[in-house]
C-alpha cells in the first residue's frame, strides 16, 4: 500500500536509467527490436478493430481514430506508469460495449461521440480517485495476493 505519492518517492530516483538503461553496454539492438516488435503488435488489433468500430458506428469511429487513441495512451503510459505488461489498443471486450453504447445512444437519439467523451471522463475521474486513495488496498481483505 501507499498510495500514488509513495509510488513516485519509490520510483523517483530510477525513473531516468528507466529510459536510458534500454540503450546502454549494448541493449541497443534488444531495444530497438522490442520497440519493434511492440508497433507491430499494437498497430495489428488497431487497424483490424479500428474497420470494426468504423463499421459498428457508422464511421464516427474508425481506424484512424483507433490508431491515434492507441498512440497517446500508450505515451502517456508509458511516461507515467512503468508497468509494460497493459493491452493499451483495442480489445473485443471494448468492442462489444461500443457497439452496445452506439446502440443505446442511437436508441435515445443521443450524440454518440459526446456522450463517449463524457463515459471517458467519468470512468478517468473514478481511475483517478481509487488510484490517489490507494482503494488497491482493499483488495487485500478479498484475496490471498
Amino acid at each position: 500500500a501507499g498510495g500514488v505519492i509513495a509510488d513516485i518517492k519509490r520510483r523517483y530516483p530510477w525513473y531516468l536509467s528507466d529510459w536510458l538503461d534500454a540503450f546502454r553496454d549494448g541493449n541497443g539492438q534488444i531495444s530497438i527490436a522490442c520497440i519493434l516488435f511492440l508497433f507491430f503488435a499494437c498497430i495489428s488489433p488497431a487497424l483490424a478493430f479500428g474497420s470494426l468500430f468504423d463499421e459498428a458506428t457508422e464511421g464516427q469511429i474508425g481506424v484512424v481514430e483507433t490508431i491515434l487513441g492507441t498512440a497517446i495512451c500508450g505515451i502517456i503510459y508509458s511516461l507515467f506508469s512503468g508497468q509494460p505488461l497493459c493491452i493499451m489498443g483495442a480489445t473485443g471486450p471494448e468492442f462489444a460495449y461500443t457497439v452496445v453504447f452506439y446502440a443505446l445512444c442511437d436508441t435515445l437519439d443521443i450524440e454518440f461521440l459526446p456522450a463517449r467523451c463524457w463515459q471517458g471522463l467519468w470512468t478517468a475521474l473514478f481511475t483517478v480517485l481509487l488510484a490517489v486513495t490507494d482503494s488497491c488496498a482493499a483488495m487485500s481483505h478479498f484475496t490471498r495476493f
